[in-house]
């Protein structure tokens, strides 16, 4: 069955540059460590977004998964405006180099900075002077994405808890309690402690708080700090494990004694 306009959707994908098919991203890890682009800070694994939304992905990709079938792969070629945008010369910019030092940033050919919001890249530095290109690094650029539909997803909770994955990274949802209420349409979601140090928390917590609003009507979005230090009772499946343990480790101590002369 067709993705209709608005599915949420899970994607892997693979992206390369049309001109030497450069791969400059991609959500699989096999293929990030072959073409050598492999981040060991970000999480591999598919993508969620909804089809012909941009506020996921750039308009090329976004409106050609509409009509894909699910676990069929495609390859979509994107022209430079449904991608990134011709370069624009304005946004290369001469700027004090004492300026990127006051954020402590290091003003060297090549490095990638973020300075009053933006991202750039950073040309040419000389004469107390530093020349920083604020285009994307993707812009002008003709594209080439592999992509294959891998999962539909059509059960809100399960949306929801997928929206709540993408801000936090590697949490463990069973860790999450969720509470859904109406008039007004509220979500409460409790954070686990081991959230409270992780970078970046404010900003994903009002990313949520928007997506939640922007992509399922909550009107509502209160976040508690979780500290549960109650004792957990075992489960039937914890017993069994326990006892599995202390009879391999029985049968070890048993191996590794004297035979008796």
């Amino acid at each position: 069955m067709p993705i209709s306009e608005n599915d949420w959707i899970k994607i892997d994908y693979t992206g390369r540059l049309k001109e030497n098919s450069k791969v400059f991203d991609t959500t699989m890890e096999d293929i990030a460590r072959s073409e050598n682009i492999f981040d060991e800070k970000r999480s591999y694994s598919p993508l969620l977004c909804r089809a012909g939304d941009e506020k996921f992905l750039i308009p090329g990709l976004a409106k050609n998964l509409v009509g894909l079938e699910l676990n069929s792969p495609q390859t979509i070629e994107i022209a430079t405006e449904d991608a990134y945008g011709e370069r624009d010369t304005k946004k290369i910019e001469m700027v004090p180099t004492k300026r990127l030092r006051k954020a402590n940033l290091d003003p060297r050919v090549g490095n990638h900075v973020q300075l009053a919001g933006r991202s750039g890249t950073i040309l040419w530095v000389g004469g107390g002077r530093t020349r920083i290109d604020f285009n994307h690094p993707l812009a002008g650029k003709d594209l080439v994405f592999d992509v294959t539909i891998v999962e539909h997803l059509e059960n809100e909770e399960e949306i929801r808890k997928e929206i709540i994955s993408r801000r936090f990274p590697g949490i463990n949802l069973e860790d999450v309690p969720i509470e859904v209420s109406e008039d007004p349409a509220t979500i409460s979601i409790s954070l686990p402690n081991y959230l409270m140090f992780m970078e970046g928390l404010a900003i994903a917590k009002y990313s949520l708080a928007t997506e939640l609003r922007d992509f399922l009507d909550f009107r509502v979005v209160k976040f508690i700090d979780l500290f549960d230090y109650q004792e957990k009772t075992p489960t039937e499946e914890d017993s069994e494990a326990k006892e599995e343990e202390e009879e391999e480790r029985e049968e070890e101590e048993d191996s590794t004694e004297p035979e008796e002369s």
